[in-house]
């Protein structure tokens, strides 16, 4: 059997999509025209002509006859933009299947894995066709994706919700129980009686440190460690937060109250954390991200100028060349300070509860549980498998999972919008004076309202 590749029309929407994506034609900017194109490239007019037809159909240039193309992207992610994996567009059979694809990974190190991944799944099964997205949530709603991958709240924010997502038995419909053995199983994502993740991975954290700080002691917070080692301290610290909401899960606060409704369960503990918080905030023993986030790759690139010496890395934060330069330069990784609240983030697939495809879509996901594969994602520091026999290195990790689960995730958009909207950024005024210790019940009457204006826009 053979397999028809990518023509040099489709190779050429590749190199362009690439370019496109690295800014070379920022939006508004015009490209080559279509002969300086066929040069350029060393192609016919008619090979140019075809590839910029794919990039007006995907939206990313206009052109006018006589006028010129035109960039129609800012080079951001968040540009929908379809990628055609493997070594073909259209496969032998006919009719083959088409799968649109939603994936929350986009860096071009990631891609390497997830581009090889979905090669092998073309080439293993002629009868689908993947069109891929590698995108950031929001903008989707003119495209129904088969299937997403990535966290529960990229999900969510996507439009997969338990609502509109197939529930999880659809695995044992097709194929049996497969998660046997495996840390996460679809059960462990229940949502108001709903169970629809297929977890295939999850990412956890780490400290990068610049110095030679002790490791965090088996009982201790993210605060817990800090205050202990800024003790009797008379310079800054400098421990650089990752999120905002992964801090507080660490220290033990939830925001949703059994009938999974949003509520500040504890107020008075609340305010404590946002009181010991502040204090270390003050002393510059602790860093916050917010108004900086065009910085932030620079926190990893730790100059002598920067305040930070500590900061919180995530598992698939960076590729792993810049990992080793890390070690070179004399970083170290370090354990997190997980206590009783270790944070874990995992990766799930969810499949459009309207997809015509189910079984095909489960596909990918028995690709991505192989061995093989949850292997390669870990070297790739893609993100951690769900496998236990990877962890005989690491067997820290599979204790401290076991402590994670309750708080995994909060799979409700609307909830996790409220803890954006009111937590992370009231507790950044908090830090900065802008709100007394008064700040909890400011923050529960602003939910209200805000909770008053949604249901008045669902009646």
């Amino acid at each position: 059997m053979n397999f028809m590749i990518k023509h040099k029309h489709q190779q050429l929407y590749d190199l362009l999509c690439a370019e496109l994506r690295k800014g070379t034609w920022p939006c508004g900017a015009k490209l080559p025209n279509l002969k300086e194109l066929a040069c350029q490239y060393d192609v016919s007019i008619n090979v140019a002509s075809k590839a910029v037809e794919l990039l007006k159909e995907a939206k990313l240039v206009s052109a006018k006859v006589g006028d010129g193309i035109y960039s129609e992207t800012s080079g951001q992610a968040s540009i929908v933009e379809f990628r055609y994996s493997g070594e073909r567009l259209y496969g032998q059979y006919r009719d083959a299947k088409e799968l649109y694809v939603l994936v929350e990974d986009n860096a071009e190190w990631q891609l390497i894995y997830w581009d090889a991944i979905f090669a092998e799944i073309t080439n293993e099964n002629p009868d689908i066709e993947l069109k891929v997205s590698y995108n950031r949530p929001g903008g989707f709603k003119d495209c129904k994706f088969d299937l997403g991958l990535g966290s529960v709240e990229f999900l969510a924010q996507s439009g997969f919700s338990p609502e509109e997502s197939m529930p999880a038995s659809v695995m044992n419909d097709f194929y049996g129980e497969i998660y046997d053995g495996m840390l996460m199983r679809p059960s462990d994502f229940n949502w108001q009686g709903v169970e629809c993740y297929l977890p295939y991975g999850f990412i956890n954290y780490s400290l990068l440190s610049a110095n030679n700080y002790p490791e965090p002691e088996q009982d201790e917070n993210v605060l817990d460690y800090i205050e202990r080692l800024s003790k009797n301290r008379k310079e800054p610290l400098g421990y650089g937060i990752h999120n905002c909401r992964s801090l507080l899960t660490n220290c033990g606060l939830e925001f949703f109250d059994h009938d999974h409704k949003f509520s500040i369960r504890n107020p008075r503990q609340t305010l404590d954390v946002f009181k010991r918080i502040r204090a270390l905030y003050h002393a510059g023993h602790l860093i916050w991200p917010h108004g900086r986030v065009a910085d932030y790759e620079q926190i990893y690139l730790m100059n002598s100028d920067q305040p930070i010496r500590i900061v919180e890395y995530a598992s698939n934060r960076c590729s792993q060349s810049e990992r080793r330069k890390f070690m070179e330069r004399g970083l170290k990784l370090m354990r997190y300070p997980a206590d009783r609240h270790p944070v874990y983030i995992p990766e799930v697939v969810a499949i459009n509860r309207h997809s015509y495809f189910p079984e095909e879509c489960l596909r990918i996901v028995n690709k991505l549980l192989e061995p093989a594969s949850q292997k390669r994602a870990k070297e790739h520091c893609v993100f951690q498998p769900i496998r236990p026999e990877l962890f005989k290195n690491e067997p820290y990790l599979l204790e401290e999972f076991k402590c994670a689960k309750p708080a995994l995730f909060i799979p409700d958009a609307n909830i996790l919008k409220t803890i954006y909207y009111f937590i992370n950024w009231e507790l950044y005024y908090y830090l900065n004076g802008k709100r007394n210790d008064n700040v909890i019940n400011f923050i529960e009457q602003k939910i209200k309202y805000y909770q008053q204006a949604k249901e008045k826009e669902n009646e």
